[in-house]
Order: C-alpha cells, then sequence, then structure tokens
C-alpha cells in the first residue's frame, strides 16, 4: 500500500508541475448544494485539489479546511482563496478529530475505504456531499469523450455510493450523464446526513 501511495504522490506532482493538470470549473451541482447547507460548522474538501470546489463554497460563507496530498495543489487553493485553510495530508490519514466537520464534501476521487472515516468526520446531522465517476463513465473515456479513471477500482458500480454512505441517511440520489461546465461524465450523486 506504501508503495502505492508514493506512486500517485509521484503521478500527481509531476501533472500539478507540469500543467498537464488545468483547473476545470466546478461542478455546477456540487457548488449548488454546499452553498444551500447550514455553514454554522467547518467544511471539508477532501482529496480538494486546487480548489474548485473549496472557492465557491468559502465564497459562500463556509470555513473551509481543504487537504490534500500534493502542496502544490493547496497552495494553488489558497492563493485563490485565502480563506480557506489547507491541509497538506494523505486522505488515507486524515489529521481531523471526529466530528469536527459540518459538510464533508468530495469530488472526482475514490477510495472505498475512507467512508467509515468520511462518516466519523460529520458532526450529528452535518452532510456529506459526494460526486464521482461511475462504471459508465469508462466508455466515454475510450471513446475519447472524456477523461477521467480509466481503472474499475475508481468507478462507482451502480448503486455503490449508497451503499458507502451507509448508514447515513441518504437525502439526495443520483446516477447518469451530465453534462456542465466540467465537462462531460457519467457520475453519482449523493446527499447524506448523519
Amino acid at each position: 500500500m506504501e508503495s502505492r501511495i508514493v506512486q500517485d504522490l509521484v503521478h500527481w506532482r509531476e501533472l500539478y508541475a507540469s500543467g498537464a493538470r488545468p483547473d476545470r470549473p466546478p461542478s455546477q451541482w456540487l457548488v449548488d448544494t454546499v452553498a444551500a447547507l447550514p455553514n454554522d460548522r467547518p467544511l471539508a474538501d477532501v482529496a480538494g485539489g486546487t480548489g474548485r470546489h473549496a472557492v465557491p463554497a468559502a465564497r459562500h460563507g463556509h470555513h473551509v479546511v481543504l487537504v490534500d496530498f500534493i502542496e502544490q495543489a493547496v497552495a494553488r487553493a489558497r492563493e485563490l482563496e485565502a480563506a480557506i485553510d489547507g491541509v497538506v495530508a494523505e486522505v488515507a490519514r486524515l489529521p481531523f478529530k471526529a466530528g469536527g466537520f459540518g459538510v464533508v464534501q468530495v469530488s472526482n476521487f475514490l477510495d472505498r475505504l475512507l467512508f467509515p472515516d468520511l462518516r466519523a468526520l460529520l458532526a450529528p446531522g452535518g452532510c456529506l456531499v459526494y460526486e464521482t465517476y461511475t462504471l459508465e463513465h469508462l466508455d466515454l473515456v475510450q471513446r475519447g469523450l472524456a477523461r477521467g479513471p480509466t481503472s474499475a477500482e475508481y468507478l462507482l458500480r451502480a448503486g455503490e455510493l449508497r451503499e458507502l454512505a451507509s448508514p447515513l441517511d441518504v437525502i439526495e440520489y443520483w446516477e447518469g450523464e451530465v453534462v456542465d461546465n466540467a465537462g462531460r461524465r457519467c457520475c453519482a450523486r449523493l446527499v447524506a446526513r448523519s
């Protein structure tokens, strides 16, 4: 597992350093969903990259803590919005206490083993807001219509996101193809409350 983390770290550092990973617009669904949630507790943007979802959340009044394992990405997010607290950390080793967040948002990232940790971060009544790719997205990538993961390890099966969020109370769930400013993709979307 350690060698995989090191490989991922090297890969993503190279992408950010080369400029081959340009910033994309955020998912409008995620931005709108988070903007409508209470902002009386901090929001964790897990695997938040350069802040494409953290920046709008901070500008809607949330106290945002962005965590990513690429220092350059976290620094870029802080340049875009100084109100963001940036934390450089491996997502498998989140340096946060349980129950500290009113919202945990995750976009285009999947590690099935982390869902107990993500749920534990939520304060009572807090919400997990999650959007990521489904297996159907692989067809778009293979046809050159979209970019994204090419391994089933990073793609959700039908209904899987709902299962992973259990025992949270799912208040919104959707799967399908979407085209917006963030691009064309097949994804699953979930809002679940602790």
